[in-house]
Order: structure tokens, then sequence, then C-alpha cells
């Protein structure tokens, strides 16, 4: 017959959680347990105070629980199998926390990247040909936003307005396209597509044609919103008298704003920069070291340029009276005609800048004489590039010419 005590302590053991175990383990547990129970109160029987009873309680119970895991281990059915069934029905696998699944971006490749050309070559197209039908209006569009906003899944933002705004144009609350060559296209030709980063591609071919000339096409490819779109079109050229004819064009506007600063860029880094007022160069001309440039019309020293022809007498002038006197570019900007790699002899003065720079490469901008002085007052300026170690065309000289009478 059992007392309080052990019915209370019976209760609570009943009520430990089982974990699964057979009903073989469950009455072995429990018949070693209550057993030990019986014995303990045996033993503390002589006890009167409740404050001993609540001791041996507690030794009893931590007795249990170590009885208890131990059977527990033996059986072979501790937590990970009943935790996991528990959790996962009847999946025998490790419980493992995942983090959320990545969504992964759809692989950029070259299919990919002339669907987009190719919907975008349509896509204008088709607005170009409406414009021929209809005298250069666009007839499917109220305004240049539509247009834009019909091409957002195929340009990024950035891109749809940057082109919308270099082919439309809105008049009279009319949309007309703009006539001029088109957006360069990417050929059937080879290219290649190389990885930026993980949303960013770039696809890059070589072309060579009327339109185009020689130049590296560059297309960018951008991952916005889950969809891949272009975001640039860049082009480069590739023939060497576009690059130094563009330089060019450049530096005169640079003299022009006496913007030495930038001047100084297109200068060739261990060469320097020669100035000669005719078009013989003189072994002993002038020469400004690239980081001279920046400053050299701040220069109030006088330097002995050459000699003036006819006269014979010095040139002897600062770098700003020099630039006033000899580069005076602006007429030269408005009307000269430029010739790329084609020296020639107009006057009684030998060319020799072949001869000094027998690696170069020139520009030359010309302005023919006037009728009334029977086209004795022509001039020139001739730009005069080589290499640098880096293999691009740096500025190594400014040579005038002109009429020697």
């Amino acid at each position: 017959m059992m007392n309080s005590n052990q019915k209370d302590v019976e209760q609570k053991l009943r009520d430990l959680p089982t974990f699964h175990l057979n009903k073989s383990s469950q009455e072995n547990i429990h018949k070693q347990l209550m057993k030990t129970v019986i014995q303990h109160e045996q033993n503390e029987r002589k006890a009167s105070t409740m404050k001993k009873l609540f001791a041996g309680f507690a030794g009893v119970v931590a007795f249990s629980l170590v009885v208890f895991f131990t059977f527990t281990m033996i059986d072979g059915h501790f937590l990970n199998r009943n935790i996991d069934t528990k959790n996962h029905g009847d999946s025998q696998g490790p419980n493992t926390t995942q983090n959320p699944p990545i969504k992964n971006k759809t692989d950029f490749n070259a299919e990919k990247a002339k669907e987009l050309m190719g919907q975008y070559k349509q896509s204008y197209s088709s607005l170009v040909k409406e414009a021929e039908e209809n005298s250069g209006k666009i007839i499917s569009f109220s305004t240049k936003a539509e247009i834009q906003k019909s091409f957002t899944g195929i340009l990024t933002d950035e891109y749809a307005a940057s082109f919308t705004d270099s082919y439309f144009t809105e008049k009279d609350g009319n949309v007309f396209i703009i006539a001029k060559g088109g957006p360069p296209w990417l050929t059937d030709g080879d290219f290649t597509v190389k990885k930026i980063e993980d949303d960013h591609y770039i696809v890059t071919q070589e072309q060579d044609s009327l339109d185009l000339d020689h130049v590296l096409l560059t297309y960018h490819f951008q991952y916005v919103n889950d969809n891949w779109l272009i975001s640039n079109v860049k082009k480069t050229n590739l023939d060497e008298k576009v690059i130094i004819r563009e330089n060019t064009d450049a530096i005169l506007e640079e003299i022009d704003k006496l913007d030495m600063a930038k001047l100084s860029d297109y200068v060739h880094s261990e060469k320097g920069l020669l100035f000669s007022p005719y078009v013989f160069v003189n072994q002993k001309s002038v020469v400004f070291q690239k980081n001279e440039i920046s400053e050299l019309l701040n220069d109030n020293n006088k330097y002995m340029w050459g000699y003036h022809d006819g006269s014979g007498e010095d040139i002897e002038l600062t770098t700003s009276e020099y630039f006033a006197e000899f580069l005076p570019v602006e007429k030269f900007i408005k009307s000269g005609l430029v010739l790329v790699d084609d020296l020639k002899e107009r006057g009684s003065m030998k060319n020799n800048i072949k001869d000094i720079f027998p690696k170069s490469k020139t520009v030359e901008y010309y302005l023919e004489g006037s009728p009334e002085n029977s086209g004795l007052d022509w001039a020139s300026i001739i730009f005069v590039f080589e290499k640098d170690q880096k293999g691009q065309w740096k500025l190594v000289a400014i040579v005038n010419d002109g009429s020697s009478i």
C-alpha cells in the first residue's frame, strides 16, 4: 500500500515525457524509480521536518532524472529521432534551420544579349518606318514620355530617357523622329560577353562599316527588378586617324579657352611639347615638359622661339605673347580645312616635321588666303602626335605654317 508521498511521486513520474519509449522500457524505469523512492522514505522516516522531506524529494528527483536519461540513451530513442519525427513527420533527416532561399538571377549569356538587342532594334525600326510614312511624325505616341515608357521593358529608365531625347523631338503637340543615323546595333558577327558584377554584364563587338568606321561597341546590360535590361551603349573609335582628329578638336578648344591644365592631359609624358613658329622645325626649338604645361601662361620669362621669316629678327616672347601672336586658333575652329596625316609643302620653306618626328601622325588646320591678297595670306597650324609607352597618341609638337612672302 503506497502512502500519499509515494502516490505523489508516482504521479509526477508518470507526468514526465516518455520520448516514445517502448512499453517494456517504461515499466522497467518506473519500477526502478519507485523502488528507490520507497527505500529513501524508509531511511528518512524518522525525519520530522518538512525541510528534510523536501530535500529528500529533491534528491529523489535528481537521481531519477539521471536514471531516466541513462535508460533512454541505452534504449536508443533519444531526442534527435523523436524531435525530427515530431517536426517533419516521417522524415528521417536531421533538423537543420535554413535561411530563406535567395532568388537566383537568370543567367546572362550571348542568346540573352541578342534577344534584347533584337527587341531594341525592332522597336526603334518600327518607329522609323512609321515616321517615314508620315513625314517624320510619330502617330502611335502623343509625347516623348510615352515613347520612353514603351522602351522601359528593354532599356533601363535612365537609358530610355537618354535614348528618347537623342532620337525624338516634340513640336506643336506632335512627336517627330530626329533625322540622323540610328543607334549602333549588335550584328551577326562575333562578339564577347564579360561579367562585371552579378547584375552587370558587357558585350563588346568590333565593327568596321561605312556608317560607323572602325569602332569598338560596348553594350551594357543591367539586372533590374528581375529583368535584364540594356543600360548603355558606348562607341570607341579604333581608327587611329579618327582618334587623333577627335583629340585635336579638343586640343584646339582648350587652346582657344587658354585652359592649359586640360591641354596638359594630351601632352606626351616623355617628350613634352615643342613649339615651332614655322614649318621648318629647329632642333633647338622651345620644349616644355608635361608637368610645366598647366602653368605655362603664368610664366613671365621670355624665350627665344626662332627667327622671323624675312627680317631674321629674334622671336623673343613670353608664353602668353607667343600664344597671342602665333596661336589665335578661333579662326581655324570656325572655317579651317582639316587634313589628317596629309602634310603638304605650300610655300618656299621646307617642311621637315617627318624628319624630326618620323613615327608621327599629324592633323593640320588650314586656312586659304583671301582673294584680295591673291591668296598669299594663307595660314595653318599643324598638331604632331606620337605614341607613348602605353600606345596612346599624344601631342609632341604644335607647328605654325604660313605664307613667307
